[in-house]
């Protein structure tokens, strides 16, 4: 099958137009469809938290290449839009002219998210990027990128319209042949709003509207070496409770709780926190686990610089202490 393309490898970013190569930069791998005249019919590759290679396989590529050789033989071909109207290159954008030698695609996220900054462009939900279409409820098979394998109850693609087996053709303007397809147009989309759907059941066409409320990009981002600056710590340890104590506080026995070291680190002591103080969360959330529970949480849900609200109990009385994450 692959003998049906001109295959092409780019080993070196810094010199290709940014515009026909945009996805998500943090990823080691991505494939790109084109036709001779250098417009985009899908994308490839992708990974979630669990590791690189969970969201792509051999037979997800083969899937995406067959349907974009049945596109490239249709009369009314459709092809993934454009973010910018003219060619852009890494070279031409403010902070990157210093650079030497090749970039890493997660330098040019770096480079393109300064320039924003710089321009006064920059939102924190910026960060989260390239979202998957789980946010939304909508779960794709690996190996086969644009069919459903599960749609979560009561979701915003439940509320569409969408089941299992369904076989996903438009995300708003962007064609759907792969994961990575899903994330682009995903990417595009609003912060709230909706967002236009298009799928085939039985080779019959059908078409809803994705509802999508405040936050549903939201997605875990300490995979990503573009952003380690915006991780988040927040330095406290300590020694689990035992049940016997936990039940004396009226806490369920999976509920986390630990009781801080007598020593302190300065930035947790800034916000008030004091040696055997129980740490029992965040935000009043009540999380399961142990005490390294808490810093995985942290890093998961959080950016450097959230207003947040530690919960923790002292002598007895529950206490809450306002605090900045950094």
């Amino acid at each position: 099958m692959a003998d049906q393309f001109v295959r092409v490898r780019l080993n070196r970013i810094d010199g290709a137009d940014l515009r026909l190569f945009e996805f998500d930069y943090d990823l080691t791998f991505a494939v790109f469809f084109l036709d001779a005249d250098e417009r985009v019919y899908a994308r490839y590759g992708g990974r979630d938290v669990k590791g690189p290679d969970t969201r792509q396989s051999l037979d997800g590529l083969r899937y995406t290449m067959t349907s974009v050789l049945d596109m490239h033989a249709r009369k009314d071909r459709l092809f993934a839009p454009h973010r910018d109207d003219g060619p852009r290159y890494i070279r031409d954008v403010a902070g990157a002219r210093n650079r030497r030698g090749c970039y890493h695609c997660h330098q040019v996220r770096e480079v393109l998210d300064a320039d924003l900054k710089r321009t006064g462009k920059w939102d924190r939900e910026m960060a989260y990027r390239y979202p998957l279409p789980d946010n939304l409820g909508l779960f794709l098979d690996v190996d086969r990128g644009n069919v459903v394998e599960r749609i979560a109850p009561d979701s915003p693609a439940a509320k569409a319209g969408l089941q299992k087996g369904d076989v996903v053709r438009q995300l708003a303007d962007v064609p759907i042949h792969s994961i990575a397809d899903a994330q682009f147009a995903l990417d595009r989309g609003p912060k709230i709003g909706v967002l236009a759907v298009r799928w085939e059941r039985d080779g019959k066409a059908s078409a809803g509207e994705l509802p999508l409320a405040v936050g549903w990009k939201k997605s875990p981002v300490y995979w990503r070496p573009s952003l380690i600056h915006l991780l988040p710590s927040l330095p406290l340890y300590g020694d689990d409770l035992t049940g016997a104590e936990k039940q004396v506080l009226g806490l369920a026995p999976k509920q986390m709780a630990f009781r801080q070291k007598m020593t302190v680190p300065p930035r947790a002591a800034e916000a008030g926190v004091r040696g055997g103080d129980v740490i029992l969360g965040i935000d009043d959330r009540k999380l399961e686990g142990d005490a390294g529970t808490f810093t995985d949480y942290i890093r998961h849900e959080y950016l450097a610089g959230d207003r947040v609200t530690l919960n923790v109990v002292r002598d007895g009385k529950r206490v809450n202490l306002p605090l900045t994450l950094r």
